[in-house]
């Protein structure tokens, strides 16, 4: 049985290993390809409702949401999108804790010359390929709004 400390010291171990590896593939995220970076299972979500937009690159999002499941449908799905977001996305903050990572920023969607909140989501597995993809604008009014009613009720809690 493992000492509390032993335990504490591995799991240390582990989430280091871990951002190490995130850290290393958002490094070379430009040299690797989609059948390096996804999972044969990935769930890719595409949450665009927000801003109206039922068309990124050449996909449709009807409706403004999308959900795939499986690398070959993630692929056809990001190969459609990603020159827009490689172009048009402006990252400004990265935050790495084990296996996930999230990427916030702005981005310019819909052709109407404004520029939105945006927050890509990617949880790795242990052998560092994406198992879960979310791209999403964010209302920043609502979660200003939940941040603030979490506070004022006492159950925001930090980590």
């Amino acid at each position: 049985m493992l000492t509390p400390d032993i335990a504490r010291q591995l799991e240390a171990e582990d989430l280091t290993r871990a951002k190490d590896l995130t850290r290393n593939i958002l490094e070379n995220w430009n040299f690797s390809t989609w059948n390096e970076l996804l999972a044969d299972d990935v769930v890719l979500f595409l949450h665009l409702e927000l801003v109206g937009v039922d068309r990124i690159g050449d996909l449709n999002v009807a409706g403004g949401n999308v959900r795939v499941v499986g690398r070959e449908d993630a692929k056809r799905v990001l190969k459609c999108i990603y020159s827009d977001i490689k172009r048009d996305l402006r990252v400004t903050t990265e935050f790495l804790s084990g296996y996930d990572v999230v990427l916030l920023g702005n981005m310019a969607l819909g052709g109407f010359g404004k520029s939105w909140p945006i927050v890509i989501y990617m949880g790795f597995n242990d052998d560092g390929k994406i198992c879960v993809m979310t791209i999403a604008v964010v209302d920043l009014q609502s979660l200003t709004h939940a941040f603030l009613s979490a506070a004022k009720a006492g159950t925001l809690k930090v980590a």
